[in-house]
């Protein structure tokens, strides 16, 4: 591995966008964030479990872009296309995917009882990005390396697509408010954090909407969307509230 490599410069940007985000939060602080030691080692231990078992899966967008490259899969493959075109359209392709399957995981009785250890925190920042129970990242995997597999972009293209993906996760996931002005520009195109605000919060009527993860249009296109947040409004989940700090019950939720 070089600084030159795809990988490389996609870690060193997660890292820089990570940094100055929590930069701002640190300064900011909008909306208060319950910043209890419990729920700080919560939320990071549970990210650092979904990435170590990301790490392990023998099926991943990496590997899946390597299996259709050594076989001549995908669309690309027929396709003389540039490079930031591919870029573009398997960012469209992901990120609807990923509406779909995060809209799932609200109506789905299963599917929601993993989903839920996210939308149990009762507080939103870049800490909340990484709380996803581990097993919560097997059908999000699946369906984009399905999606990889589908498409056959090169390792380069993959890895840019997930950086900004991930990205996205922490930008939206922010203690942070944008000057009005720029929430109205911005808001029209991208998932603000005042937008996703919405969907974390504890009215079920509000956090089944706003699923889209980096692009507003598929919320706005399927009837999903719903204004940005401005107010502090309670968030989390009205059952099991006191158990959200708590990195065991967390973790066993699902099978409860």
């Amino acid at each position: 591995m070089t600084f030159t490599d795809p990988a490389t410069i996609s870690l060193i940007c997660l890292a820089v966008c990570f940094a100055a985000l929590a930069l701002i939060e640190a300064r900011q602080g909008t909306y208060g964030a319950a910043d209890s030691e419990r729920r700080i080692v919560t939320n990071f231990t549970i990210g650092i479990m979904s990435m170590a078992l990301g790490t392990i899966l023998p099926i991943g967008t990496v590997a899946a872009s390597l299996f259709a490259g050594s076989h001549g899969l995908g669309l690309f493959s027929l396709l003389a296309l540039p490079w930031p075109v591919m870029l573009a359209i398997l960012l469209l392709a992901r990120s609807l995917a990923s509406y779909g399957v995060h809209r799932l995981s609200h109506v789905s009785p299963l599917l929601w009882r993993l989903h839920r250890v996210h939308h149990a925190d009762r507080a939103v920042d870049l800490s909340t990005a990484l709380r996803n129970h581990p097993l919560e990242l097997l059908p999000v995997v699946l369906v984009a390396a399905g999606i990889v597999l589908l498409l056959g972009p090169p390792v380069g293209v993959v890895i840019a697509v997930d950086g900004i993906l991930f990205a996205a996760a922490l930008w939206q996931h922010a203690d942070i408010a944008l000057p009005r002005w720029l929430e109205q520009w911005l808001g029209g195109l991208l998932v603000t954090p005042s937008v996703h605000r919405v969907h974390h919060s504890s009215s079920r009527a509000e956090h089944d909407r706003n699923y889209g993860d980096i692009l507003i249009l598929w919320d706005r296109l399927f009837g999903t969307y719903a204004p940005a947040d401005l107010r502090t409004a309670p968030l989390g989940l009205e059952a099991g509230g006191h158990e959200a700090d708590r990195f065991v019950a967390q973790l066993a939720s699902p099978f409860r």
